[in-house]
């Protein structure tokens, strides 16, 4: 048996970025492996749970783990330095594995820094409990792919590790969240995170997903993701759940029978679609029989209404076919948001405007975020050609978007910087989705002032209609917080 601490660095996700508690699901699924293995896992989540570096550290040496491993993202790159420097001072014989998505783009240079022990690239199910059992019995790394030690001799041409096939997934167990902190598993209940499929066949330019998932997709059986439901409902009481896939609805058929699963078994659980759904691969049909089944909200990536701009990053959609999609989601009952994205090749101000009457037409609800330009990607490419990077993707940031520091990750001659910051002001202001844009720690007086100047540049035509509607709100929230402060409480 090996001790085994995994990690998940702290970054813009969950908790402490301000966000619901949310888990890392990748995490939770190597540690049911690893616990199927044999081996005795702990996880920090630095997401989720507030720590200083030194209750991190204290924690690691009580535990006395002789592998940790750092589950590291591009946009978590930088904590996961500052932590990984100070474990490894401290922990004395152990083994520092990084792992994530962020090692199959940067893994040669992070190789060579000093913290870093090995790292493991591919899906860690199968090829991590092997190291484990390599660490226990004292034996080399050789021969296990995905490993990546700064011996290798010839570091650039070290193989991946193997993707698992679909015939596999079903074979996997279910992921492990016992040892997530207490918010975590409490928010299960209402939202509990489902991975149905793996990969991605499209080519968007600007995803990076067939690079760390694979451009094959690979799926689990109905059967497999109903008893997931029913075991999740019976250990973590969970009433409903998240499809978070990429690309969950590329195969319809398979989705109409898991939504005739969930009918069928009376789970009675409303679920949603927050990492979007293909709207081209939406009938009326599936639409109907996902409302049935319990589905109450779907996101769908639009990234532009504007045709040129949309032909441009090789999504394989037409303005049509997304309008189609929404369409049929929304006439079975099922209210629809979109994702636009500002800053592609090609984009503007009049393109973004474009977006916002979209929008307001179909009566979506729309989240704009700023393009970051993700290493391994078309776009990234292009962005080294033909734009200056004005905030690095591993600054701790991912869509670039917070109230308190909104900032582009890049321009281009003829997309400013400011042109930018102008059109993220702009589409949220126009879209009347103000909180958006004013910092949550700002005073009453200093909300009110910033509301009333984002109306009188971006929507002066309906300045006294929105300044009344949204003052009531502000107002509203700042007494009911003053009122939670003298009693004691929280409010949401």
């Amino acid at each position: 048996m090996c001790k085994v601490l995994l990690i998940d660095p702290a970054g813009w996700q969950g908790a402490a970025g301000g966000n619901l508690p949310s888990p890392n699901v990748g995490l939770a699924y190597l540690a049911a492996s690893l616990h199927k293995d044999g081996h005795d896992v702990g996880i920090l989540d630095l997401n989720n749970e507030a720590m200083t570096l030194e209750q991190v550290l204290e924690k690691i040496l009580r535990f006395k783990p002789k592998i940790v491993g750092l589950s590291v993202k591009t946009a978590t790159l930088n904590s996961a330095r500052r932590l990984g420097g100070l474990i490894k001072a401290k922990l004395e014989g152990g083994l520092l594995v990084v792992g994530g998505p962020h090692t199959k783009f940067g893994c040669f240079d992070l190789i060579k820094e000093p913290w870093v022990d090995m790292i493991f690239r591919g899906e860690g199910e199968l090829g991590f409990p092997e190291i484990c059992r390599r660490v226990d019995r004292g034996s080399s790394f050789d021969g296990i792919p995905g490993v990546l030690v700064s011996e290798c001799a010839d570091l650039e041409h070290a193989p991946d590790g193997p993707l698992i096939e679909s015939s596999r997934l079903d074979s996997l167990p279910f992921p492990d969240y016992g040892q997530f902190p207490a918010n975590v598993i409490e928010n299960l209940r209402a939202s509990y995170p489902l991975v149905t499929s793996r990969g991605c066949v499209y080519r968007c330019t600007y995803c990076s997903v067939p690079k760390v998932s694979g451009k094959k997709f690979r799926k689990r059986s109905p059967g497999n993701i109903i008893e997931e439901l029913k075991w999740a409902r019976d250990k973590y009481r969970v009433e409903g759940f998240e499809v978070i896939d990429d690309v969950f609805n590329l195969d319809m058929e398979r989705c109409k029978k898991i939504c005739r699963g969930l009918i069928q078994e009376k789970l009675n659980m409303r679920w949603s679609c927050p990492n979007g759904i293909r709207a081209d691969r939406i009938d009326q049909e599936l639409a109907a029989l996902m409302f049935e089944s319990g589905c109450r909200k779907a996101m769908v990536g639009v990234e532009s209404a504007d045709p040129s701009v949309l032909g441009a990053v090789n999504k394989g959609e037409t303005i049509a076919d997304i309008e189609r999609g929404i369409r049929i989601l929304v006439g079975a009952g099922i209210k629809v948001g979109a994702f636009f994205i500002i800053g592609l090749p090609g984009d503007s101000i009049a393109a973004q405007m474009e977006s916002v009457r979209f929008a307001q037409r179909l009566g979506v609800d729309a989240h704009f975020n700023m393009l970051v330009p993700y290493p391994g990607t078309e776009l990234w490419k292009w962005a080294e050609k033909n734009a200056r990077i004005l905030r690095k993707s591993e600054d701790a940031f991912h869509f670039s978007n917070c109230a308190d520091n909104i900032a582009p990750a890049m321009e281009t001659e003829d997309f400013t910087g400011p042109q930018r910051l102008h059109a993220y002001r702009m589409v949220y202001t126009k879209l009347g989705k103000i909180g958006m844009l004013i910092p949550p720690g700002a005073s009453f007086p200093r909300k009110c002032a910033l509301v009333a100047a984002l109306y009188w540049q971006y929507d002066r035509e309906h300045l006294m209609r929105n300044m009344v509607r949204d003052m009531n709100n502000v107002s509203r929230r700042f007494l009911n917080a003053r009122k939670s402060r003298k009693v004691g409480i929280m409010t949401p």
